[in-house]
């Protein structure tokens, strides 16, 4: 083959890869697209047998609020919209006439739903939101006791509050929010053996700006056939992120006799299982805590000697495994299993599927526990 030869396939295809190249293409889709980054779902107040949807999506080219001194909606960097429709596709079909670009859903950040939906309408906008397809199955849900509508209008630190509320559930610290994602809370709704839980947000006042509002997290909502139950506290929530062993960089307060111990740098792990022995059900867990010394009750530098550090995590030990026992006992009294005990009981025992479908709820309240928790307290690179 001659160089003229090569020298026009090596032009040729040179040019055929740039057909794939980004640029032009991009553009376009950015000029006709507005990327939904934050979804919320109401009941109607007029009519609370239909949704009022508020979508919140960025607005390219325009500074801050703080820079332009405009409001949320207005002129900052995002804006939200609102109707009230029969169902969500409804509602987006609706919000389109609004705009100048289509609805795109594929970026969606985090979704919002009010406390007061009833079942029937929770119920309905989960499987919506599940047929849409391509919506981001992987954005974050939460639930809110006031209006989903005030939430995506509270302003964050300069920032669109979905966009906020993406950039919290993605830091290392986790044990008072349980982070659930679209699909998850689906996956849960639909199996046997466990109940789903969302995480709640809520405003709160800053104490630098009196009247100003920031979005805080903190405790979860137990539903049951897409309804709300009851609300698990902060407290309660990290107890059970424990049983779970989905505890990391946390740091809390223990109450050891008259004084108060902090551990620091907490994580953890857990082992689950549930079994059949008898004619009764056990559920067992069994827990590793490992953090580092943070307070003691002698406020002197001195080093702990080593036997002092092993009564401590003995005490420590006893206080978690009664704390994980009376939130496993709570959760037994309302026949609700969000642990997930029922779910390893199904890998043992497949051939009670349908028994634990129709009454998991009373073999769950009725079960033996069998809960331990080691607390290990390490001195490496830290003065105890």
């Amino acid at each position: 083959m001659n160089k003229m030869v090569k020298r026009w396939l090596t032009t040729g295809l040179s040019a055929t890869l740039l057909v794939f190249l980004p640029g032009c293409w991009d553009y376009e889709a950015i000029n006709t697209r507005s990327a939904v980054i934050g979804l919320g779902i109401d009941p109607a107040p007029d009519d609370p047998k239909k949704f009022e949807v508020t979508i919140q999506f960025p607005v390219l080219g325009n500074a801050s609020a703080s820079e332009k001194g405009s409001t949320p909606g207005d002129t900052s960097s995002y804006q939200n919209l609102s109707i009230e429709a029969e169902s969500l596709s409804d509602a987006f079909r609706n919000l389109q006439r609004k705009m100048d670009r289509e609805v795109d859903v594929a970026e969606l950040r985090a979704i919002v739903v009010s406390e007061t939906l009833s079942g029937e309408l929770m119920d309905s906008a989960v499987g919506q939101l599940m047929r849409i397809p391509r919506i981001n199955r992987l954005s974050y849900l939460l639930v809110t006791p006031e209006r989903a509508r005030e939430i995506l209008a509270t302003n964050v630190a300069e920032k669109a509050p979905m966009d906020f509320v993406d950039k919290s559930f993605k830091v290392r610290q986790q044990g008072y929010v349980i982070r659930r994602e679209l699909w998850q809370y689906w996956r849960d709704t639909t199996q046997v053996g466990v109940l789903p839980v969302i995480p709640i947000v809520k405003t709160e006042q800053t104490s630098e700006n009196a009247g100003e509002d920031t979005l805080a997290f903190g405790g979860v909502e137990v539903y049951q056939n897409n309804k709300s139950l009851f609300s698990l506290s902060q407290q309660e929530t990290f107890y059970l992120n424990l049983l779970t062993g989905k505890v990391r960089e946390m740091s809390f307060d223990i109450p050891i006799g008259d004084s108060t111990t902090a551990l620091t740098d907490v994580r953890a792990k857990s082992r689950l299982r549930c079994y059949k022995q008898g004619t009764s059900i056990i559920l067992v867990d069994h827990v590793q805590v490992n953090g580092s010394l943070g307070k003691i009750n002698d406020p002197s530098p001195k080093p702990m000697p080593p036997t002092q550090v092993t009564q401590l995590e003995s005490e420590v030990s006893k206080y978690l495994t009664e704390e994980l026992t009376a939130t496993v006992q709570k959760l037994q009294q309302s026949k609700t299993d969000v642990v997930g005990f029922g779910r390893y009981y199904l890998q043992l025992h497949p051939e009670d599927e349908q028994k634990l479908k129709q009454s998991w709820g009373d073999m769950f309240a009725h079960a033996k526990l069998n809960i331990t928790v080691h607390v290990q307290i390490s001195s490496k690179g830290v003065l105890i």
